[in-house]
């Protein structure tokens, strides 16, 4: 047999080591990726209410993940007009207070909400009236713990009187 013969044997049996070797290295680490992931997720998650709270009283917006679960009445965030809002992350109300707004144009408001723990930027877009006094809003809730993990939803509401 010449030198050339046995080589071709001993590449494909080292070529095939490799690649099974590279695999099990690959399935070793997706498990604990992906349970890191579940886990990251789940740390914190909004949740839906269909009672306010009796701290919001009169005035007030409040919103849902869709305009299907807003005429359902179950809700993501409520706040009144003197800059007290709640929203339910892990199956707790959570209240947050205002500590700062501006309008970014005529039809965009952007503000921000501190609780005890976490930090809070709402972004809401008028729509169009949708009662006497009442008009619809959509827009963006961003919510961050002091770990700076995020949490963005979307979200169909009104507000008015």
């Amino acid at each position: 047999m010449t030198l050339k013969n046995k080589l071709i044997p001993i590449s494909l049996i080292l070529a095939i080591m490799i690649f099974v070797s590279c695999q099990r290295n690959n399935l070793n680490n997706n498990p604990s990726q992906a349970k890191n992931t579940k886990i990251n997720k789940r740390e914190f998650s909004i949740d839906t209410f269909s009672t306010f709270p009796p701290e919001i009283n009169g005035c007030s917006c409040y919103f849902s993940n869709d305009s299907i679960e807003f005429k359902k009445g179950g809700y993501i965030y409520i706040e009144d007009f003197e800059g007290t809002s709640f929203l339910k992350i892990n199956g707790t109300l959570t209240k947050f207070i205002l500590t700062d707004a501006k309008e970014i144009d005529s039809l965009t408001t952007l503000s921000k909400y501190k609780s005890k723990s976490l930090n809070m930027t709402l972004e809401i877009k008028d729509g169009k009236q949708s009662g006497d006094e009442t008009s619809l809003k959509t827009g963006k809730i961003t919510i961050t713990d002091k770990k700076g993990k995020i949490i963005t939803k979307t979200f169909y509401g009104e507000c008015g009187c």
